[in-house]
């Protein structure tokens, strides 16, 4: 039997292509009115930029990056310590996407503007993989071995398990997706 090209009970695998049954986009557990990737346009939908959401993406960045400098210049880090700002930044902003996507991927559906905006924009830019990785970098130059792989491990694990909380706590609020 070729690799990959059914299961032992002769059926193709989950997502594979069936001759006759569906087109190459197809999944089971896809909606076919939306793309696979949702922020790629569907082959149907223009493909040129689309200014109006280029836009949002930049309004939202703006309030994001404002909203971390401002938070920064609020709740410095000294030299040597804990970066809790940025800590908490990158929590929070895992949180928040993981809360709001689900809400709006399995709730409410799709929007031209508010997920650009805020999912892309805002969130965008208040959270910081950069300064998170300059500030573990002058940690272990600084000497500071243990409490750089404490904020690398911490930020990580902490931030995922915020995201989670986030996607769970979304379907709490309503637990029958719309669509």
């Amino acid at each position: 039997m070729p690799p990959c090209s059914s299961g032992r009970d002769g059926r193709a695998p989950v997502g594979a292509r069936q001759p006759g049954i569906d087109s190459p986009r197809h999944f089971e557990h896809h909606d076919a009115r939306l793309p696979i990737d949702p922020d790629r346009p569907s082959p149907q939908l223009k493909t040129a930029r689309q200014l109006d959401v280029v836009a949002v993406v930049a309004v939202g960045g703006f309030i994001g990056a404002l909203g971390r400098y401002e938070l920064g210049l609020a709740w410095p880090t000294p030299a040597g310590h804990f970066p809790w700002t940025t800590f908490t930044i990158n929590v929070s902003g895992g949180f928040l996407l993981g809360l709001v996507l689900t809400l709006l991927l399995e709730r409410v559906g799709a929007t031209r503007y508010f997920r650009p905006f805020f999912c892309v924009g805002v969130l965008g830019a208040w959270t910081t993989m950069s300064t998170f990785g300059g500030e573990g970098d002058l940690l272990l130059r600084d000497g500071h071995a243990e409490t750089a792989v404490l904020y690398a491990l911490g930020t990580v694990v902490v931030g995922i398990t915020a995201t989670w909380i986030g996607v769970a706590l979304a379907r709490i609020f309503d637990p029958a997706p719309v669509r």
